[in-house]
Order: structure tokens, then sequence, then C-alpha cells
């Protein structure tokens, strides 16, 4: 490949991970716990980081001054619940941890530091 193509295919890249992610503020809560079900709210803020569920309704995404952190599809890692919709109804920020109820009795629990994934089991 020409040494001209390779800069501008590298150039792209690295501008597209560094580009600042964007999220609706006006959806981010001080509480640390949100219903997804029961309220329009789908962030929290803690430490100045914002964990917020994006659109799907089943990937968590971390943000620091606007820009990506990391990002997990907890559905996608944990699977498909049993009972109820494949969408995070409920999460909440406890310990360092961000835990997290999809479907109906589908719990996981996401590292806020690194955004690792656990399922911890269904009810």
């Amino acid at each position: 490949m020409k040494p001209i193509i390779k800069f501008i295919i590298l150039a792209l890249f690295s501008t597209h991970i560094n580009f600042a992610q964007t999220f609706d503020p006006k959806l981010v809560s001080k509480d640390l716990e949100i219903n997804i079900s029961e309220t329009p709210k789908r962030g929290i803020e803690k430490n100045n980081i914002i964990y917020y569920v994006e659109k799907d309704l089943q990937t968590i995404s971390a943000y620091k001054n606007k820009k990506l952190q990391w990002q997990t599809n907890v559905i996608a890692i944990c699977g498909k619940p049993e009972v109820g919709e494949p969408k995070i109804r409920y999460f909440s920020y406890k310990s360092k941890k961000l835990l997290v109820v999809m479907g109906k009795h589908n719990y996981a629990e996401v590292n806020v530091i690194d955004g690792k994934t656990f399922f911890l089991g269904a009810d």
C-alpha cells in the first residue's frame, strides 16, 4: 500500500477515536440509581464521570469531559434474558461498580474503572 494511503487511513482512524462523544446532558442525574422504565433519565454522574445507557438500551458508556472512556454492551456479554425484553431497565452506582437489571430478573455488574461486565445471575 502506498505510504500516502496509509497516512490517510491512520489519520482518519485516530481522528475517529479521539472525537468527543455526545449524550444529552438533560438526561443525566446526580442520583446514584435510575429506573429507566419509570423516568426519562438515562445517566448517572459520579466523580465527574457520566455513566450513560445508550439509545439501544443495551449499552452503557462512561464519559469523562464528554470523551468516551469505555463502552460495554451488557446484553451481548451476559446474553438475552429469558423473561422480559433484552434491554437495561435499572442501574445504580455502588462501591466502584454499576449494578444492572436487564429484562425482568437478570443481573449484571460493570466495573466503573474499565467497563468489564460480569453476569451475576437471574431469579
